[in-house]
């Protein structure tokens, strides 16, 4: 490994000075300060601003008002979404920890963007389980290597036209070049990158999505649910 940053990283920092910065940068360094504090366990990894920036900008553009987040951690993607949905928008976002539920809801406050942010806790799959659809817009960043227990869920809970928005998808360029960050078999398996590839391949096979991946530096998967005939 190098101290040097990487071409993502140097993109990155171009763009975000290029764009006036980070509105909810506190919340992104407190969000990686508080994962620091609690070691690789820890599962609050926001994403960064550059896309969260470019999610925003989707959501905008279709004019999404009723937005699902899986994945909440501390609040940071909820409240980039929620900003971009305006005044009558609703960002329903889950996290399992109570902890990050918590320190999510203070935030969301803090930025007065409470009555736009709904914060659940639970497992993913759970809660899914007992919402109704449909939404405008999903964004799924709970998944990590394995295709999640709720894939087919999200689906469901999509409105046909609809876009389920899949972050993490950095791991799908690593495991295709071999060119590791980080040994990612202890938190996702020895076949982590098989498993990548798979729900690559299933993703894009889906008959009711229509799916394109960004790479860097945003790595997202973006899958527009086709209308019904």
């Amino acid at each position: 490994m190098t101290d040097d940053p990487s071409g993502a990283e140097l993109i990155s920092s171009f763009l975000l000075d290029l764009y006036g910065g980070d509105p909810f940068a506190r919340v992104y360094r407190a969000s990686n300060e508080h994962r620091e504090a609690h070691g690789t366990d820890c599962e609050v990894y926001p994403s960064v601003p550059v896309k969260m920036r470019l999610l925003a900008g989707i959501v905008r553009t279709a004019g999404a008002h009723r937005i699902l987040e899986i994945g909440c951690g501390l609040g940071y993607s909820a409240l980039w979404l929620a900003e971009a949905a305006g005044p009558d928008g609703r960002v329903e976002t889950i996290d399992r920890f109570p902890e990050h539920v918590s320190l999510a809801r203070r935030y969301a406050g803090e930025a007065g963007l409470a009555g736009r942010i709904e914060v659940t806790e639970g497992e993913g799959a759970d809660i899914l389980q007992a919402l109704a659809g449909p939404y405008d817009v999903i964004h799924d960043d709970g998944w990590f290597a394995h295709e999640p227990a709720y894939f087919g869920r999200m689906i469901d809970l999509l409105r046909p036209g609809g876009l389920l928005i899949m972050s993490n998808w950095f791991l799908l360029e690593q495991a295709v070049t071999g060119n590791l960050t980080m040994d990612w078999a202890q938190f996702a398996g020895p076949d982590w990158a098989e498993q990548v590839k798979s729900y690559a391949r299933k993703l894009v096979a889906h008959p009711a999505l229509h799916v394109s991946f960004l790479m860097s530096p945003s790595w997202v998967a973006l899958a527009v649910k086709t209308p019904r005939p």
